[in-house]
């Protein structure tokens, strides 16, 4: 959306409240299992498909919704990346840094500098000069190694007041095997409170409870998981629009991804290993991968995968190699990588899984020489997401006993303060993943969704061709800004 200078004292923002329903598509839609999202969106006819970004995860797509470009310009090519310089892998990391185009916020401020923002947990969100209030998940790693839930808020003072009416924000549930509705309903409950505050202008609020159960479980809208998962956010999000409607506020809900059925794991650095490419170090019991002193690695992302080469001129050969891997669809060189590449932000090979694959972190050859970390909640020492975190370690017939087993050494490690090793999650159920993004989708079943009550008006295209990515900005600029009524 283009407003000429002259013109922008006669624009005006609306109050508008973006909500992401992460993993929402068309598919899921139906008055049975989600009838406030079926209202919404009046039976799906005032939704339409969206075709991401590539890759198809989290920070790609809300920053690419944000300025309106494709990664190779706004420098967001995964949900993290490898330091070169540095020789560490940095994943899941939140300041507004890491995004080098103009986003949305800056945008809507420039047209109507009155206008007021609030971010609650998109990504890349926290030291941005153009977000007014801002709520994230912000766990505390304390000196001894304990980790304990928390929040960052801007204003620092609005974490004390949410925590005091709605408690901590609930980590546990928000990531790893005790995932629940809890961490989106918490996520809910403070949005609304912190617009009761302050009335911002623009509201932008992340769902995350879809993510789960279709990862875990498999895709199939008819399984139980899917079903009671649906059901739960649908309640979510009828409330958060009875509430935003009724403080006649713009909603847009929309999706970052969809997700599609995966049968294979990949375990990539497993292969580079077997070649003689990765080095590692033996330490506290097991191995760790040694970045810097390898000759190739491989930092994961859901079905997309980043290869850096410290021997560039070995770039060839692991290529070669990596071809003739089953499970992986191409091996993009630099020159290749056209929309997604960018300085210092991508490995010197992208490596893109087949549709019914994804890839591993894994680089161990012996399950007891897993480093530490690998039976942990770990997001950002593991190189590379980890979907298995969303399981437990223990299964039938000594799943209760496991349970009970770590919530004692959890308890016992809080008394006496001390640290000890939540080893919680599992290392041999790569297999049993049943849901992945990150490829483009090949079906519109899989693909994204934007809705909102004008939604033909603001496309302004056949609904059969999905909305680019890259065109989101514009619309939700549509959508937040109007002329204002004459004198």
């Amino acid at each position: 959306m283009c407003i000429q200078g002259s013109d922008r004292s006669e624009w005006r923002a609306k109050k508008t409240v973006v909500l992401n329903v992460v993993a929402l598509t068309k598919e899921y839609l139906s008055e049975e299992d989600t009838p406030n999202l079926w209202k919404f969106t009046n039976g799906g006819e005032d939704a339409v498909n969206v075709k991401p970004p590539f890759p198809a995860v989290t920070c790609v797509s809300q920053t690419t919704y944000l300025t309106g470009v494709n990664p190779s310009e706004h420098g967001v090519t995964a949900n993290g990346y490898y330091n070169e310089e540095m020789k560490q892998v940095v994943n899941w990391h939140q300041s507004a840094g890491n995004v080098k185009a103009e986003r949305l916020y800056a945008k809507l401020k420039r047209v109507d500098p009155t206008a007021t923002v609030f971010v609650h947990t998109w990504w890349y969100s926290m030291y941005d000069e153009n977000i007014d209030y801002f709520v994230t998940v912000r766990p505390e790693y304390h000196a001894n190694g304990k980790k304990s839930p928390n929040t960052y808020a801007k204003p620092h003072s609005m974490r004390d007041h949410l925590h005091e009416k709605f408690g901590k924000y609930p980590l546990h549930r928000f990531w790893g095997p005790l995932t629940s509705i809890e961490s989106s309903r918490w996520i809910a409950n403070t949005a609304m409170e912190v617009d009761k505050m302050h009335d911002p202008t623009l509201t932008m609020v992340y769902l995350p409870h879809l993510d789960y159960s279709l990862q875990k479980f498999g895709t199939d809208k008819g399984m139980k998981h899917v079903k009671e998962d649906l059901k739960e956010i649908d309640k979510v999000v009828g409330d958060l629009v009875s509430y935003y409607q009724s403080k006649e506020a713009e909603v847009v809900i929309l999706s970052e991804y969809g997700i599609s059925p995966v049968t294979r794991a990949v375990d990539i650095n497993r292969v580079l290993r077997k070649a003689g490419h990765i080095s590692v170090i033996k330490e506290r019991g097991g191995e760790t991968l040694d970045y810097g002193a390898s000759r190739a690695f491989a930092t994961v992302d859901h079905q997309v995968a980043h290869v850096h080469v410290n021997d560039k001129t070995a770039i060839e050969d692991v290529k070669n190699l990596l071809l003739g891997v089953d499970g992986i669809a191409k091996v993009l060189s630099e020159s290749e990588m056209t929309e997604t590449y960018y300085p210092g932000r991508c490995g010197d090979l992208v490596c893109i899984a087949e549709p019914d694959s994804w890839f591993t972190y894994y680089f161990w050859e012996e399950e007891k020489m897993a480093p530490d970390y690998a039976h942990c909640v770990d997001i950002h020492t593991k190189p590379g997401y980890d979907p298995t975190e969303m399981f437990l370690r223990f299964e039938r017939p000594f799943k209760l006993f496991g349970v009970i087993h770590l919530i004692f050494k959890a308890v016992l490690s809080n008394m006496v303060g001390i640290r000890t090793l939540v080893d919680a999650t599992p290392t041999d159920r790569a297999s049993e993943i049943r849901g992945s993004h990150g490829v483009l989708p090949t079906e519109e079943k899989y693909m994204p969704i934007l809705s909102h009550r004008t939604i033909r008006e603001l496309v302004g295209q056949d609904e059969s061709v999905p909305v680019p990515a890259t065109d989101i900005c514009s619309i939700l600029m549509k959508v937040l800004v109007t002329r204002s009524d004459p004198l």
